[in-house]
């Protein structure tokens, strides 16, 4: 089993199903969310005899750092981390001078398949454990003082492994593991009605990301082959029922193509499509991958698209890019040496 799938009150019952003590799992999540400390042996507050129950029951970790690059900015740092079955995610590390943000791995692969992005050239493989989503943080941390924000914005759609992320979310969260604040947590999603639902309703208050990369259905579908299962406006309507739900400001992501998604008449579409929502959009401008001969935006456009959206009262901010350098920027996350 993996350790780091057990909220606390879960690992607490699970010891005392097996006539061990409660107490004893608030002693290992201390060893392992403050002191940081990722073998058994080195526990030493817990006796021999249970130190290796421990062994006996829990793989831990689960998972390795195999590879970590840094861009030539020092502005951020890549880890490929390999699974049990020898699989491989990557997770990113962004630094300013304000904030440490962890984006994390949901999915081996992706199903999503949008034609700009390299995670999802080979589909989806399979979900990630809890275990293997939190411990990318955790080994992370091995290596950081500390972090400040949580993305999910890695490998793979979220919310096609709802529960294992939602978990996670509780544990990045919850005041004995890492004692994140949800407002410092985001998931980016392609957008999936009945999840986005659901995740309204599980009384949490992260924030929400909607990648959009289209003014319409059509031109949606044609970057985004997995949109074609869920109408724009049904994602929309699922977005306000977030908001709320929630009170928690959604953001729009919008990927810049040139020739492809970037025109005025595009900006215009896109202002109409989201007028007098409560939210933000962030444009990104496209980053190289292997195999698309998709080119970025001209700056000029980009900025004239920016200003068009900012004209019809809406708030907009632009992704300047971190660690292309090391295909480590937005769309670059890949299955490196995956088998």
């Amino acid at each position: 089993m993996h350790l780091c799938s057990f909220l606390l009150q879960d690992l607490q019952n699970w010891l005392v199903e097996r006539q061990k003590k409660s107490y004893q799992a608030k002693q290992i999540f201390e060893w392992i969310y403050q002191k940081k400390v990722l073998s058994f042996d080195q526990m030493t507050n817990l006796s021999k005899d249970f130190k290796i129950f421990l062994k006996d029951n829990f793989l831990f970790p689960s998972i390795k750092i195999t590879s970590e690059v840094e861009s030539e900015d020092k502005q951020t740092k890549k880890y490929l981390f390999t699974l049990e079955d020898n699989r491989c995610v990557e997770a990113v590390l962004i630094m300013s001078e304000d904030r440490k943000t962890i984006c994390v791995s949901s999915q081996v692969g992706c199903p999503v398949k949008c034609c700009f992005c390299a995670s999802g050239k080979k589909g989806l493989l399979r979900n990630l454990t809890t275990s293997e989503i939190v411990e990318q943080v955790l080994l992370i941390l091995q290596k950081e003082e500390k972090i400040s924000n949580i993305v999910f914005m890695g490998m793979g759609e979220p919310l096609e492994n709802f529960d294992a992320v939602v978990k996670a979310i509780k544990l990045f969260n919850q005041e004995e593991a890492f004692n994140i604040s949800q407002r410092r947590i985001t998931l980016s999603t392609s957008g999936i009605p009945e999840k986005i639902i659901e995740l309204a309703d599980q009384d949490l208050n992260i924030n929400l990301v909607l990648s959009i990369h289209a003014p319409n259905q059509l031109l949606r579908e044609k970057l985004i082959p997995f949109a074609k299962k869920y109408p724009l406006v049904d994602i929309l309507n699922s977005m306000d029922y977030y908001f709320e739900k929630t009170k928690r400001d959604i953001a729009f992501e919008y990927i810049l193509i040139k020739d492809l998604n970037d025109t005025e008449s595009h900006a215009k579409e896109l202002a109409a499509l989201l007028k007098n929502k409560q939210c933000s959009i962030n444009l990104i401008p496209y980053n190289p991958i292997d195999m698309v001969a998709f080119k970025r935006s001209e700056t000029d456009v980009i900025n004239r698209f920016k200003q068009i959206l900012i004209s019809k009262d809406l708030v907009v901010t632009q992704r300047y890019t971190k660690g292309k350098d090391i295909a480590a920027a937005c769309g670059q996350l890949a299955m490196q040496n995956n088998v």
